[in-house]
């Protein structure tokens, strides 16, 4: 270990050490307080470009050799295929408000993310292998997704037919 690590054992102590980097982020750490009011907040849905988009980050993971589910990568990887068809693009990062993709953090310390910067999550690649389903709106507030309406839900298949996505799914 370097001198700026060590192992903690004590509860407590672990406690302090929490309380301390919580404080010394100024907020960073604390989940944004919701709006008081509904009309705050912006609803989106989960779409057929969205699914798209996943499709090519989850293909990309599956077939890059040595590409780790704990890599993260550019998003113009993810969509070079894509870019001949900007309106598919052009919300990727909202897949996030899905747990579907996550930003790059580049510090331990404070949140913050590399700009352009994403990973597949276990979410995404159970979604894009029909094993769970996700909810159709997500309700967006400082972009950040506080809320999730639950009906509907939408599998992937609801998005794009089997036929298709298997299809896409292909080398």
């Amino acid at each position: 270990m370097n001198n700026k690590e060590s192992v903690i054992t004590n509860e407590n102590d672990l406690s302090l050490i929490q309380d301390e980097l919580i404080n010394r982020g100024g907020g960073a750490y604390l989940k944004k307080e919701k709006p008081q009011d509904k009309s705050e907040y912006t609803k989106r849905k989960l779409t057929r470009n969205l699914a798209i988009c996943l499709i090519f980050v989850y293909k990309h993971y599956r077939h890059t050799e040595n590409a780790l589910i704990t890599d993260y990568f550019p998003k113009r990887i993810f969509t070079q295929y894509l870019k001949d068809f900007p309106n598919i693009i052009k919300h990727f990062n909202r897949l996030k408000y899905w747990d579907l993709i996550q930003q790059m953090p580049t510090s331990p310390t404070e949140v913050k993310y590399k700009k352009g910067w994403y990973g597949i999550t276990e979410n995404g690649i159970a979604f894009i292998q029909q094993e769970i389903g996700m909810p159709k709106y997500a309700f967006i507030y400082n972009d950040f997704a506080h809320e999730h309406q639950t009906n509907p839900y939408v599998m992937i298949t609801d998005l794009i037919k089997k036929d298709e996505l298997e299809e896409l799914l292909k080398v």
